[in-house]
């Protein structure tokens, strides 16, 4: 019984014998032979189907062959089924003769009966067998491999080169036999159907578990696929064993070349008839998931290697060229499995060695992921230490931190050794787990790099506890560690990462030009080594350097920079490329383009994950402009900014947005919103001007004009900068409207004239649109009048949102002063004291207020002013 056929052999010379319920169909086989075969021009072609045991050669060959001879007008199906007792050319002329004549056609049977018989054999020709005959016929010769005998090739060989017309010969075999195979394909003579073709695809797999009532979800059959590789007799044997196995994910996920059918299927048909030297060779190469000619030779011992590698890919083993410099190979999954199992027998000291040869070999040569899974195998302390000295760094950089925690789980031994510590902090770190990294480091004193033997690993230590620092917002260490640069060690990798460390420190305390210096020495460095994912990170933190500057062209090219790095390097959704997405999409916000702001962080919000907030933070500011219901825009923005594990930013980034997000509270009337701001800024930044700026607009939207001026004045003559220079465009037009509250007209257009100098060069508008109805008043007043700014002027007036006031009829003078004292929320006594007024007056006026808006409530008074530019 075949595994792969289902069926049996009726006869040699007659078509195998299919199960009458198989439902695998070859379709798109069967369409590629069908078309050679209805090729007029293709008289003479050879079908050559090559492929190792088990890969369903010959069921597929069957199957094609009752389609095609099963209708009237169809071609005459010959099949002849040679074994090693065809090797002599008598023998082999008889065999074919024999499948000739039990095709089933009379004519044809007339024509070879001779060569049946000893004496008359002799003068067979196959031009005699089809004389008369008008029907194609094609000839199927399978397992042509075992012809191995000169005379017997040589009779073959003509009848391939010179076939009588009309006839077609398919050869099928477990590798190419020696003959003039490669002169046909030259002369476009051969179509060869190869074990990629002969894989079974998904759907093809999926039909041939059904026959044994097998049905798998996508992520096992994805599985399955991946240890079979479509082979259809580790398919055959996988289906037999799920066959109503109680948990299929737990058995595929076992599945091997150790399973017993496994085994012995592989024993029988690939492993048997090879020598004890290949079978030696076999075992010790598949030490490796895949290995060169080179490293073959170094874990065999055997010169040579190639030699034996070349054969084992003529004989169609069960083992796949990869086309790479130099060029590698691997088995068969199922194969390797049970060949790594096989070698225990070596014993544990040999497989160690092997083990160890494999790391050092991969080590030389660059790949360090290897050199590590090979080094942990071995239980050698040494190679695992060796290479996380070398490497390490790099391979967390890489993305491979996971890899690595895992690999050294399997490494007690080198718990202890301080790299293995320092590399898991690495990648703890790139994990976003900085309080897991910081428990691996402990709370030592930090040994400063001082150029001896330790350097290197001092140098990591104490850039890795600066990395926490930036990522804990720790402003003790962050103040500890930002000292001038070490000296560079040599390793320009780590020295880039040292220095981009060095310059995330200074930048998160505000420090921008040692942070300049630092982080465009790492750029530097990165761009030397090679390492796309520091220049990212490099770019994206020059690019905050420059936001904080106030110089949004910079800040945008290099998140543009960073971004496109980000993309090619695949990494476009890591923390990386969301911060610079996030800092693109912050450039075009401050210049007012917030459709392309929107689009970049992408609103609403549901998408991005709960763990990174930022995005949901940006996407619900930078969408209120375009909310349908800005309130509710609003509340969305409170409620993204109130979630979520606060994370620590440099104080520039974090200034950007604080006076925008305090205009929208205080637009839709939510004072407390919009104090709980100003303490949680003062918190995350300190005494910085931006606070003062908040303070300030709060005062101002409260009507409490001296109090904002005085809170305002430090930021105006430069005694108190701010973290985020496009804020100081915010604080002269707050100094502006203070003025013209005031009728101090002007100062109130000098003010204005001071916003539009600052915010010139970088077309910073977003100042001018957080405070609409302000700008349009005071820009009404002066256009014209600002010289050389009078082009920025009018591109500033010509962006402002017009909302005039819809109302029926026009607010009296004491209305509107008493409709400035509602966002104060004081009471109506409290308001009557202020304006020297009795109670009655105020709540008159309130009611004409309310009438004339449109609205019953103060909340909703409030909400349509600021809607009409009435406030």
């Amino acid at each position: 019984m075949s595994i792969v056929q289902g069926g049996s052999f009726a006869a040699s010379t007659e078509i195998p014998v299919l199960r009458s319920d198989r439902v695998v169909s070859r379709t798109r086989l069967f369409e590629v032979l069908d078309c050679a075969f209805a090729d007029h021009d293709s008289a003479g072609t050879v079908v050559l189907v090559c492929a190792p045991a088990g890969s369903g050669k010959t069921t597929f060959l069957a199957d094609w062959a009752h389609r095609v001879g099963s209708g009237p007008g169809e071609p005459i199906i010959a099949w002849a089924s040679v074994d090693d007792g065809h090797n002599a050319p008598h023998a082999l002329r008889t065999e074919l003769a024999r499948a000739l004549a039990d095709a089933g056609h009379s004519r044809l049977r007339d024509n070879c009966t001779p060569a049946l018989d000893p004496v008359r054999g002799q003068d067979f020709t196959f031009e005699s067998a089809l004389n008369g005959i008008d029907e194609s016929v094609w000839l199927v010769v399978d397992d042509a491999h075992l012809i191995h005998e000169p005379n017997a090739l040589s009779q073959l060989e003509m009848l391939l080169r010179a076939p009588p017309d009309r006839l077609q010969v398919v050869v099928c075999c477990r590798f190419e036999p020696p003959l003039a195979f490669q002169k046909l394909r030259l002369d476009g003579r051969v179509l060869d159907v190869t074990f990629n073709d002969l894989a079974f695809t998904s759907e093809e797999a999926t039909a041939m578990l059904a026959e044994h009532d097998v049905e798998l979800d996508d992520h096992d059959l994805t599985a399955l696929m991946g240890r079979t590789e479509g082979w259809a007799a580790g398919l055959r044997l996988a289906g037999m064993s799920l066959a109503g196995h109680p948990d299929p994910s737990t058995l595929i996920e076992n599945f091997s070349g150790c399973r017993r059918a496994v085994a012995d299927y592989l024993i029988e048909q690939v492993l048997s008839g090879q020598s004890e030297e290949i079978r030696q060779f076999l075992v010790k190469t598949s030490v490796p998931e895949t290995f060169s000619a080179a490293l073959a030779e170094e874990l065999t011992g055997c010169s040579d290697a190639h030699a034996i590698i070349d054969l084992l890919e003529h004989r169609n083993f069960l083992i796949t060229r990869i086309e790479t410099t130099p060029t590698q190979f691997r088995y068969h999954p199922l194969l390797r499995s049970y060949l790594r199992a096989e070698i225990s027998l070596l014993g544990r000291r040999a497989v160690a060695e092997l083990e160890h040869v494999t790391a050092r070999w991969y080590a030389r040569f660059g790949d360090a992921l290897l050199a590590l899974e090979h080094g942990v195998t071995a239980g050698e302390a040494s190679d695992v230490e060796s290479v996380l000295s070398k490497s390490g760094l790099a391979l967390v950089l890489d993305g491979h931190g996971e890899a690595i925690e895992r690999l050294l789980a399997r490494a007690p031994q080198c718990a202890d050794q301080t790299i293995t510590r320092l590399v898991r902090a690495a990648a703890h770190l790139h994990a976003d787990n900085p309080t897991v990294a910081a428990g691996m480091l402990g709370t030592a004193d930090i040994p400063a790099p001082d150029g001896g033997t330790d350097f290197r690993t001092s140098l990591l230590e104490e850039s890795l506890r600066m990395q926490i620092a930036v990522s804990t917002g720790d402003f003790t260490t962050l103040t500890a560690l930002a000292g001038p640069p070490a000296n560079l060690s040599g390793d320009v990798l780590l020295d880039a990462f040292a220095a981009l460390q060095r310059g995330r420190v200074h930048l998160r305390l505000g420090r921008l030009d040692s942070a300049a210096d630092n982080l465009s020495r790492a750029r530097a460095h990165a761009r030397e080594s090679d390492a796309p994912r520091l220049v990212t990170q490099t770019s994206i933190a020059l690019g905050i350097v420059a936001l904080s500057r106030g110089q949004l062209g910079d800040a945008h090219a290099l998140a543009v920079e960073s971004r496109s790095t980000a993309t090619d390097t695949g990494s476009s959704a890591s923390s990386d490329g969301r911060a610079a997405t996030l800092l693109e999409a912050l450039c075009h916000y401050l210049r007012n383009d917030t459709r392309r702001a929107v689009e970049l962080v992408g609103f609403p919000p549901e998408s991005d994950p709960p763990s990174y907030p930022d995005n949901a933070v940006a996407a619900a500011l930078f969408g209120i402009d375009t909310a349908p219901d800005r309130r509710i825009a609003v509340a969305a923005l409170h409620s993204a900014g109130s979630s979520g594990r606060p994370a620590s930013h440099p104080p520039g980034l974090i200034a950007a947005c604080l006076p925008s997000i305090q205009f929208a509270y205080l637009h839709i009337g939510e004072t407390i919103w919009a104090r709980e701001l100003v303490t949680n800024a003062s918190t995350a930044l300190g005494q910085v001007g931006d606070v003062q700026l908040l303070e300030a607009v709060l005062h101002l939207c409260t009507n409490q004009l001296e109090r904002a001026r005085a809170v305002l004045l430090p930021i105006l003559e430069g005694e108190l900068p701010c973290a985020a220079a496009t804020n100081t465009v915010t604080a002269w037009l707050v100094e502006a409207e203070l003025a013209r509250r005031r009728s101090h007209d002007s100062r109130a257009h000098d003010a204005l004239g001071e916003a539009l100098r600052l915010a010139e060069p970088e077309g910073v508008l977003r100042p001018f649109h957080d405070m609409a109805s302000a700008t349009v008043e005071l820009l009404s007043t002066s256009r014209g009048r600002f010289g050389s700014r009078d082009r920025f002027a009018d591109t500033v007036w010509a962006s402002l949102p017009r909302t005039p006031a819809t109302t029926a009829e026009k607010l009296t003078r004491r209305e509107l002063q008493l409709l400035a004292e509602l966002p104060t929320w004081r009471t109506a006594e409290e308001i009557a004291a202020d304006l020297c007024v009795s109670v009655n007056t105020v709540k008159t006026h309130l009611r004409g207020i309310y009438r004339k808006l449109g609205v019953t409530t103060r909340r909703d008074a409030v909400n349509a002013a600021h809607t009409h530019g009435l406030l």
